[in-house]
C-alpha cells in the first residue's frame, strides 16, 4: 500500500528544511569539535605530603589578691592589668611529613609594642635558633616569660617622650619560624607565624591572637591519563548529527510542496481584470435551467466576456488550489474549471497588460465551442 506525501506549502516546507540542515551542521560542527578534543587529562599526584602546626601555650601568673585564690590562670579567661605578674608562655612547633627528609627549622620570637598608625618598637625574646632532623617528623618547644609590668612602663615613657598618648597599644609576641625540607621529591620552603595580642591598658584584657596556625601542603608530580569522560562525551556528540539526518531524510521523503499555481494565477487575472471580476460566495449555485458551456482554458473564458461585456465571476472550489470562472451571458454560462496553471494564458501577457487575439481565431473557437453543444 502506498501511501500519499503529507503536502506542506513550499515555503513552510524549503524552512523547515533549511532549519534541520542548519541544526545538521551545527551538531557536526560540535562533533568535530569534541572529537578535536585531547583524550588525556593533566593531574597533579602529591609526591610528598607534610602538615606543620606551630601553638603559643601560656599561663597567667596573677599577685596575691583578695579575690582570686588561684596563682595561676589559663587560658581565654579575662584578667587584670594590675594583678598580672608574668605571663609564662611555651612556643611549639610540629612538622611531619609522609616521606622522610632532611628538614632544618630556624626560629625566634619577637615582642613588638606598638600604637597602630603611630609607632611600634620590636625586643628580642628569643634569639635566632636552629633544630635540625633527619626523617618524617621535627619538633621542637620553647618556653620564654613576658613580663606586661616593663612593656606598660615602657609605653609610659613612650607617650611622656612624645608628648601624645598611644591610641589602642597592643603588645604581639610573634615567633617567626622558617623551615626547609629536602626530600627524595623535592624541596620543601615554608614560613608559619603563630601570634598572641595583649592590650596594654590599666584595666582588664583578653588576650587573642592566631595562636594555633597549622598548614598542609604537598609537593606535586604532573602526570598525563586518560580523561573518563571522552568517550562518553564522543557518544553523546554522534547522537544529534545521526537523528537530525535520519529526521532530515524522513521529512524529506514523506513530504510534498504544495502546488502554488492556482493562487497565483488568480492573482495575474485579477490584475488584468480586476475591474471586471466579481468574486462569488461559497453558497453561490447556478440555476439549472441555464445552458452551460465549458470552455477548456480561461483564455476562452476572457474572450467570451470582451465580446459579451459580462464580468468574470470567480469562485473558490472545494479542493485547494483549485477555482472556477463563470460568464452568464443571457441563459447560457460559460464556465473553465483551473486546477493548475493554464497554459492557455499568456502570464508575461496578463502581466503587462497587453493581451491580444486574433478575431479570426476567435471566431473559430467560438464556433467550436458551441458546436460541441
Amino acid at each position: 500500500m502506498r501511501l500519499g506525501k503529507i503536502e506542506l506549502g513550499k515555503k513552510v516546507r524549503v524552512a523547515i528544511l533549511l532549519l534541520l540542515m542548519l541544526l545538521l551542521a551545527a551538531s557536526l560542527y560540535n562533533l568535530y569539535r569534541v572529537y578535536r578534543e585531547p583524550t588525556v587529562v593533566s593531574k597533579n599526584l602529591p609526591v610528598y605530603s607534610y602538615e606543620q602546626r606551630g601553638q603559643i601555650d601560656y599561663q597567667v601568673q596573677i599577685r596575691p589578691n583578695s579575690i582570686f585564690n588561684e596563682t595561676t590562670l589559663g587560658p581565654g579567661q579575662t584578667y587584670y592589668a594590675k594583678l598580672v605578674k608574668s605571663i609564662d608562655a611555651v612556643c611549639s612547633y610540629r612538622f611531619t611529613a609522609d616521606a622522610a627528609a632532611e628538614m632544618k627549622a630556624d626560629y625566634r620570637i619577637v615582642a613588638v609594642v606598638e600604637a597602630p598608625k603611630m609607632w611600634r618598637k620590636e625586643f628580642i625574646l628569643v634569639p635566632e635558633t636552629a633544630v635540625q632532623a633527619t626523617g618524617k617528623t621535627l619538633v621542637f618547644s620553647r618556653p620564654f616569660a613576658i613580663d606586661l609590668e616593663s612593656y606598660n612602663q615602657f609605653l609610659k615613657s613612650v607617650n611622656e617622650e612624645l608628648g601624645v598618648n598611644a591610641r589602642e597599644p597592643r603588645l604581639v609576641i610573634r615567633a617567626d619560624i622558617d623551615l626547609e625540607a629536602r626530600s627524595a621529591a623535592g624541596r620543601v620552603a615554608e614560613k608559619l607565624a603563630p601570634t598572641m595580642e595583649i592590650p596594654l591598658t590599666s584595666g582588664e584584657f583578653r588576650i587573642v591572637g592566631n595562636l594555633t596556625p597549622q598548614k598542609s601542603a604537598a609537593l606535586t608530580r604532573t602526570v598525563q591519563i586518560p580523561d573518563p569522560d571522552a568517550q562518553e562525551r564522543r557518544i553523546k556528540a554522534c547522537i544529534p548529527p545521526v537523528a537530525l539526518f535520519l529526521l532530515l531524510v524522513v521529512f524529506s521523503l514523506v513530504t510534498a510542496g504544495r502546488s502554488s499555481a492556482g493562487p497565483d494565477l488568480v492573482e495575474v487575472v485579477w490584475r488584468q481584470h480586476g475591474d471586471r471580476m466579481v468574486r462569488a460566495g461559497d453558497d453561490f449555485s447556478l440555476p439549472e435551467d441555464l445552458i452551460t458551456v465549458s470552455l477548456s482554458s480561461l483564455e476562452d473564458l476572457v474572450k467570451v466576456a470582451d465580446e459579451a461585456g459580462k464580468p468574470l465571476i470567480y469562485q473558490e472550489g472545494a479542493p485547494p488550489h483549485k477555482f472556477t470562472c463563470y460568464v452568464i451571458d443571457g441563459l447560457t454560462v460559460y464556465s473553465c474549471r483551473v486546477a493548475e496553471f493554464d497554459q492557455g494564458i499568456n502570464a508575461a501577457a496578463l502581466f503587462s497588460g497587453r493581451t491580444h487575439y486574433s478575431a479570426g481565431a476567435a471566431a473559430s473557437r467560438r464556433d467550436q465551442s458551441f458546436g460541441d453543444i
